[in-house]
């Protein structure tokens, strides 16, 4: 008779944050053993609590024997270097999109052991059902246009991300469409036009951005992305986050709303596909148990650092006023 496989150990520093809570309790669900939660102070005690999880104040505390996979849950700013770190002790890491705030950021994570092989880009979207297929559409059709429109709610704008150093609404919740768009399409975007407002909350960075890019073979990129103090009747995560993501190309047309995808024929027919409400973060988190044990990730280093140098064109061009800067 053989004995059970323990289950996979995880660590999550962060845990007292939004996502961190979300991800420590997602692994714990997903049947990850989650044995540490790394925080600076004893704000993540009640989460530690209720997982059976050790409290520790920083991630020098951490040893191979704690964790086969270490969640890193921080702003942008500051989890490339900890994600470095842990790579170089080697730890294999789950971080939060984007990899980093900007290119200059993600600069100290190039040069990481093991960033190719034991690095996960933490974009949700990609664990959405409806991603696959959507990239699949995308690779069979001549594409002309894709048009997001990216809508977080907030009731405040104010922490870590009124920081101007973490980009704004379009490193922080733009850049997943920026991610996702931009691996259905080679080379380097050219940003034409950008437009901002920080009108709605008054913070100090970018809250509401509309950007226009085009991508080499001559497709354009059309985004609005925006944090919103109302919460929209539809959305994913628990209705945090409204998403329409709508492609038309020579043969037809696909809209992708939240839990939805309609597919539209040149000839006229006319498909609708709609999914059950899914918990993005758990479905991560089966992904990266998946990760640990040898499987390549959605979202390489590669993939996300390409993301965050577009970003980075788009979020200049919004300060600047510049126009047709190509990214990276």
């Amino acid at each position: 008779m053989t004995s059970a496989k323990p289950a996979p150990r995880v660590a999550v520093v962060g845990a007292a944050g939004w996502a961190g809570s979300r991800h420590a309790r997602a692994f714990a669900a997903a049947g990850a053993d989650v044995t540490v939660l790394v925080e600076k102070d004893d704000r993540a005690y009640p989460l530690a609590q209720e997982l059976g999880a050790v409290l520790a104040p920083g991630i020098e505390e951490l040893r191979p024997e704690h964790a086969d996979l270490v969640v890193v849950a921080l702003p942008a700013t500051i989890q490339p270097a900890i994600c470095a770190d842990l790579l170089n002790r080697g730890f294999r890491v789950l971080t939060e999109k984007p990899v980093a705030a900007d290119a200059e950021g993600a600069a100290v994570l190039a040069a990481a052991s093991g960033v190719n092989e034991r690095l996960m880009i933490g974009y949700t979207l990609h664990q959405h059902p409806a991603a696959s297929l959507a990239s699949e559409w995308v690779g069979k059709n001549e594409v002309i246009t894709v048009s997001v429109r990216s809508v977080a709610h907030k009731q405040n704008v104010d922490s870590w991300r009124a920081d101007p150093k973490e980009g704004g609404v379009v490193v922080v919740n733009g850049i997943h469409a920026i991610e996702l768009v931009s691996s259905w399409f080679d080379g380097d975007p050219k940003v034409l036009a950008t437009s901002s407002s920080s009108s709605l909350y008054g913070s100090p960075v970018p809250e509401h951005v509309v950007t226009a890019l085009e991508f080499p073979p001559g497709v354009l990129f059309n985004l609005q992305t925006y944090w919103s103090p109302w919460q929209e009747p539809q959305g994913l995560n628990q209705g945090d986050w409204s998403l329409t993501i709508d492609v038309l190309a020579r043969d037809g047309r696909m809209l992708w709303s939240n839990d939805t995808v309609h597919v539209w024929n040149r000839d006229g027919g006319h498909e609708t596909q709609s999914f059950a409400p899914s918990d993005l973060f758990l479905r991560q988190a089966e992904a990266a148990l998946k990760f640990c044990t040898g499987e390549a990730p959605a979202v390489t280093f590669t993939q996300a650092l390409r993301a965050t140098a577009i970003a980075d064109a788009v979020v200049a061009a919004a300060a600047y006023g510049v126009k047709d800067v190509v990214a990276p």
